[in-house]
């Protein structure tokens, strides 16, 4: 899906949701501009943007399911697997 992502991080404490999302946008904004100045409407991001917190585990593996399902993923991430899909590593994507 390359229109949108999806990030489900910890952190330490009780942080301010909409700063995590600002800090998120911000260091992505960073590094999409020096691979590419091309952006939609002068930004790359929409406003807003989720900032739900998972209340156990239980919640985080369905969130995490629910990413999974999503159809035609241009990378899942993982802090426990790594790098489990890339589509950029399928022999499709090749040209082959």
């Amino acid at each position: 899906m390359h229109t949108h992502l999806h990030l489900i991080v910890g952190v330490p404490g009780d942080p301010d949701p909409d700063k995590i999302l600002g800090d998120f946008k911000a260091y992505g904004s960073r590094c999409l501009n020096q691979v590419s100045r091309s952006r939609r409407d002068g930004t790359w991001w929409t406003t807003g943007g989720s900032k739900r917190k998972l209340a156990d585990g239980h919640s985080v593996e369905a969130t995490v399911s629910y990413i999974r399902q999503q159809p035609n993923p241009l990378l899942i991430w993982t802090r426990d697997e790594g790098l489990v899909f890339s589509k950029r590593s399928t022999p499709d994507s090749s040209g082959a």
